[in-house]
């Protein structure tokens, strides 16, 4: 019984997602209001799965996803994104244009998270930029390990978590929403 309000609350949040993703998917027979029987049939069906698999997530003292707060804290979370990585692009850009700093590595990053999720969410941040892919993490410490396309002349161990990104720091947003 333990886990059955986790998979309801997955199972739930999975099939608004997929309903939201998926308007206006009617026919013009057999459907119900913005979508086909046989859509609604599918997503519930994958809602069920992905509750399932997810439930986990939706548990716990030190992280619950049910809280509509971090669930709002993500959809801010966008607009900060959005324009970092509109930096990283034109930056990118002006780089592989000109030809210069281009001094590229592995740097070791600790950005202090204390949850999985935020870890998840600041490596695929990272990833998502042009000219930084996370390579690896290590589970017991939350350390990553990026590739920079510019680690700058002088080569680094490590380097501090606000400095990652170009001008917001996002891990501070990341620790906010996972914690």
């Amino acid at each position: 019984m333990k886990w059955f309000i986790p998979f309801i609350s997955a199972t739930v949040a999975a099939f608004i997602i997929y309903l939201v993703l998926s308007v206006g998917t009617a026919g013009e027979t057999n459907s119900i209001l913005l979508w086909s029987v046989p859509e609604l049939i599918l997503g519930l069906s994958l809602s069920i799965i992905t509750g399932l698999l997810c439930r986990k997530l939706w548990q716990g003292k030190r992280y619950t996803m049910a809280n509509p707060l971090r669930w709002l804290l993500l959809a801010v979370y966008i607009v900060p994104f959005v324009i970092e990585l509109i930096i990283a692009n034109l930056t990118v850009a002006w780089k592989i244009i000109t030809g210069r700093n281009i001094h590229s590595g592995i740097i070791k990053l600790t950005p202090g998270l204390k949850t999985d999720a935020g870890v998840l969410l600041l490596s695929a941040s990272i990833t998502y930029q042009p000219g930084t892919a996370t390579v690896d993490i290590n589970e017991r410490t939350h350390e990553l390990y990026i590739h920079c396309l510019d680690i700058g002349r002088e080569p680094k161990e490590a380097i501090e978590p606000g400095k990652i990104f170009a001008n917001i720091n996002l891990v501070k947003w990341i620790r906010r929403i996972t914690e």
